[in-house]
């Protein structure tokens, strides 16, 4: 169970293997434990306990090279009682495998093809039947971490939009739903009086996370700030909207119906167009905190299509951790940002296309880079370039 548990674990390759190899010796009680992963026709050492920490990554055999080649090339589990006596032994320098002469190769197979090699070794006694079965065994999870990571492989991509200030960040990505997408389904199945606790205690919430945001800008002097914020706070307390809100989300169109009917009054009037949005983002809000699913939480990087002033208030109070538009945000919401120093993307082509809710993202307020599922690699570089926190 551990060993399915490391396998769902993010982060660089060479950690994960090397803590399921950490475990593999604890069960198996072996000396050595290495995975090598099927990387363009060769096995590279991407997992290891008991060898220097230098070997992974850097050691490799080319399938059908050395008695781990030839586990792969026969895709069966392979065994020798004094590993450099056997015709396929391939002595690789400053490794010092020597000091463990007994071997034990298991194919790790997926979709009828190798996709790596487990080896354990000791010093002692050779490998029964039944151990190299445990060892087959064991396997298993191994090769549900690399298909795994090779699954995500295929979704990794570099989306490129306009940057508005901050640094990059690393964090999993966190959908803010449209109105439309919402409609009624957080108050699905709710009496009329259940609906109304449930609205007060959203729209409490929300009130603390103006609060909170209040707090974060601090004194900021910027007149279009200040009327946002105090268009939010009535709006909080707004026993009409309440009621209307509290009437929508029985109907079958839900919140949505609110969004619409404050959009038609601001076209009929021929102004109010910033405070319909601001509603339409409000009803958006109160759906997304209505859902306990949601993945929109502290560090994460907030998705949306069009960001506004409201969206980036409550991002700002609930700590995200950026900011990723696929069309543009409002001034009023890059204003706020860049007072709160929360990095901003938009305009990034093809966002939800790449992205899902929980994907590993790395946003990059300056550049306006954003990164699906970035590799160890990418990671490693940014670290090394912009400071991105472990």
């Amino acid at each position: 169970m551990r060993l399915i548990e490391l396998a769902s674990h993010d982060g660089p390759i060479e950690a994960m293997l090397s803590a399921m190899c950490n475990e593999i010796v604890a069960i198996t009680g072996v000396d050595i434990a290495s995975v090598y992963v099927a990387e363009d026709e060769r096995l590279v050492m991407r997992g290891n306990h008991g060898f220097p920490e230098s070997a992974l990554g850097t050691v490799s055999l080319a399938v059908g090279e050395g008695i781990t080649g030839l586990v792969a090339e026969c895709m069966r589990p392979v065994s020798a009682a004094h590993a450099s006596t056997e015709a396929a032994y391939k002595y690789v320098p400053g490794l010092g495998e020597e000091r463990f002469p007994v071997f034990a190769g298991v194919p790790l197979i997926s979709g009828g093809a190798v996709v790596g090699v487990l080896v354990i070794q000791r010093k002692k006694r050779s490998f029964a039947s039944d151990e190299v079965t445990l060892a087959t065994a064991l396997a298993a999870p191994i090769t549900l971490a690399i298909e795994r990571r090779k699954a995500t492989a295929l979704r990794s991509a570099r989306l490129v939009g306009v940057g508005h200030g901050g640094s990059v960040v690393l964090g999993r990505a966190g959908i803010v739903p449209t109105a439309t997408a919402i409609g009624s389904v957080p108050f699905a199945g709710l009496a009329t009086e259940e609906i109304s606790r449930e609205m007060e205690r959203l729209l409490g919430r929300l009130r603390d996370d103006l609060g909170r945001a209040i707090r974060k800008l601090g004194g900021v002097d910027d007149p279009r700030i200040g009327a946002t914020l105090d268009r939010f706070t009535l709006a909080l307390v707004d026993q009409r909207l309440r009621e209307r809100l509290v009437e929508a989300a029985a109907e079958p169109s839900g919140l949505r119906s609110v969004a619409k009917d404050y959009a038609r009054a601001a076209q009929k009037l021929g102004s109010g167009e910033e405070r319909a949005e601001e509603i339409e983002e409000l009803c958006a809000l109160i759906g997304m905190t209505a859902d306990a699913r949601t993945s929109a939480r502290p560090g994460a990087i907030w998705l949306t299509d069009r960001l506004g002033a409201v969206v980036t208030i409550v991002a700002i109070a609930r700590g995200a951790a950026a900011l990723v538009a696929s069309d543009s945000a409002s001034p009023t919401a890059l204003a706020i940002a860049a007072a709160a120093k929360l990095p901003i993307v938009t305009g990034v082509a093809g966002l939800f296309s790449w992205a899902r809710t929980g994907d590993l993202l790395a946003a990059d307020g300056e550049t306006g880079t954003v990164l699906v599922h970035p590799a160890p690699t990418e990671i490693e570089r940014l670290r090394r370039e912009r400071a991105l926190p472990d």
